[in-house]
């Protein structure tokens, strides 16, 4: 079924969705799987009957047309952020270490901070950018700027 995009497609975006208490309840995500014939990770999801939210990865080459279907079943739709670490700041205290859930951030043998963006669930915890004495630790934004700037039309404009 998703063999177009996974046999070419290796780039995959994060997108954070945000359910309404009135669409919550619906099979939007499966209905939009089925629908576009694309393959949609979910990395977190935090849902219960007021609303919710999910993190998930899609193909970049299907981005524009899931947005635009999420859109449509009034989703909002918008790329998170992804957590960085400043080298020079850090002192390696450990403190985001202790803290991270999905444990993307771990100490080396040398004691530096390693960092897998794999694992990172970015904007949607930011436990380590709170945590950090250092402030070496900070959210960017991911991949294309341009991209994210389509995700977020302005009024009269058509991502």
């Amino acid at each position: 079924m998703f063999q177009n995009f996974w046999d070419g497609e290796k780039d995959m975006v994060r997108i954070l969705l945000r359910f309404s208490e009135e669409i919550v309840e619906q099979p939007i995500t499966s209905e939009i799987i089925l629908a576009l014939k694309v393959p949609i990770n979910i990395i977190t999801a935090h849902v219960n009957s007021k609303g919710g939210e999910i993190l998930a990865e899609v193909p970049d080459a299907a981005l524009e047309k899931i947005v635009e279907a999420y859109r449509k079943k009034g989703v909002t739709v918008s790329l998170p952020k992804l957590i960085e670490v400043d080298s020079e700041k850090c002192f390696s205290c450990g403190a985001c270490v202790a803290l991270c859930p999905v444990e993307a951030i771990t100490l080396a043998e040398d004691c530096s901070i390693v960092f897998n963006k794999e694992k990172c669930v970015g904007s949607t915890c930011g436990a380590c950018v709170e945590a950090c004495p250092a402030r070496a630790i900070k959210s960017v934004k991911q991949g294309n700027s341009e991209l994210a700037n389509d995700l977020h039309p302005k009024k009269g404009k058509r991502p």
